[in-house]
């Protein structure tokens, strides 16, 4: 537990094995109508780990003679380590649950959740190896699921108690605060802001010193830049606190170096690419070029900003796909 900001307290969720579990960060913004950002895991001992840093701030609080009332809990997105607590934190606080309408639909049920991670996929001939490798996808999927549900705990929310618009002013302790929709590393995602303290939650936007997960279908790269962008004119603007990590005293520098690491990536594949001639070639090969010695791990996670990065250069006309997996620059853009 630390104090990030006079008045609002990080509590950090932790699990055994940080690339199974990664630690997330809940913000309390304490104060007589005070606010939790963020819900975090819904398991036994992430629950236990909030409470018990949790009743340190509020002895906190007491000392310096702050009222500290706290009845509300607003979500940054639908990411199951953000919002797999709510229901618990609730539960055990009385919290109200903020949701938007977005979020609202996305984890009302486990069936809606998923639904809106199901990719469609292209048909593969019909072939009985096809059809096989599918379906042991499918339930390699669901075994993945299971053990990810029972790990972090994930909860869903059937109804909250609180809808609020994607661009709305809340009240947090007198004072104005902004929330606005921010869309980019996932379509539902929100930043809360106070402008006069220069304060910004950033959820999964931004964070210090790691690379934010992107990746299909619900994220998107022109809505991220685009948010990023936005920040860039956010008055006042001092301090970030992120969902992940530590917090950015230099917020504008990371945004702008966030948006250079882009654009650098996208000129990277657009090279790969063309780099292939007529042959063209596979997005596991692209992943390869770039990631040569890397893990697998860090492969399956980077494969996600290559498949958007490959749509956004195919909508404008800079490379084509031959087949289902053959990625070819046009000779005319070879450059």
């Amino acid at each position: 537990m630390k104090e990030v900001y006079p008045g609002i307290f990080l509590i950090k969720e932790k699990g055994l094995f940080s690339f199974l579990k990664p630690p997330v960060n809940i913000y309390v913004i304490t104060g007589e109508d005070g606010l939790v950002f963020d819900g975090g895991y819904g398991s036994f001992c992430s629950i236990r780990q909030f409470s018990k840093q949790y009743e340190e701030i509020e002895r906190i609080c007491k000392k310096r003679g702050v009222n500290n009332k706290i009845n509300r809990i607003l979500l940054s997105h639908c990411h199951a380590d953000h919002f797999s607590g709510l229901l618990a934190l609730k539960k055990k606080y009385g919290f109200k649950i903020l949701l938007t309408e977005r979020m609202a639909e996305l984890i009302k049920s486990s069936e809606s959740y998923r639904k809106s991670y199901t990719i469609e996929k292209k048909k593969s001939g019909g072939s009985l190896c096809a059809y096989l490798f599918d379906l042991f996808s499918k339930a390699l999927s669901k075994i993945e699921y299971l053990l990810y549900s029972s790990y972090w705990g994930i909860n869903f929310v059937p109804v909250p108690d609180i809808v609020i618009t994607e661009n709305w002013k809340i009240f947090i302790n007198n004072e104005q605060w902004e929330i606005f929709h921010s869309p980019g590393h996932s379509d539902d995602h929100i930043t809360l802001y106070n402008r006069e303290k220069g304060v910004l939650f950033s959820g999964d936007n931004v964070m210090k010193s790691i690379n934010v997960w992107l990746g299909p279908p619900r994220s998107n790269l022109a809505d991220y830049e685009k948010s990023l962008e936005f920040m860039l004119t956010l008055p006042e603007l001092s301090l970030i606190l992120p969902a992940h990590g530590s917090s950015l005293d230099n917020p504008t520098f990371r945004i702008r170096e966030i948006l250079q690491w882009r654009k650098k990536r996208t000129e990277d594949v657009y090279r790969i690419i063309s780099d292939s001639g007529e042959n063209g070639i596979t997005l596991k090969e692209i992943i390869w070029k770039l990631y040569p010695y890397h893990s697998k791990i860090k492969r399956d996670f980077a494969r996600g900003w290559v498949e958007l990065t490959i749509e956004e250069l195919q909508k404008s006309g800079e490379i084509e796909i031959n087949g289902i997996n053959l990625y070819k620059a046009p000779a005319k853009l070879i450059r």
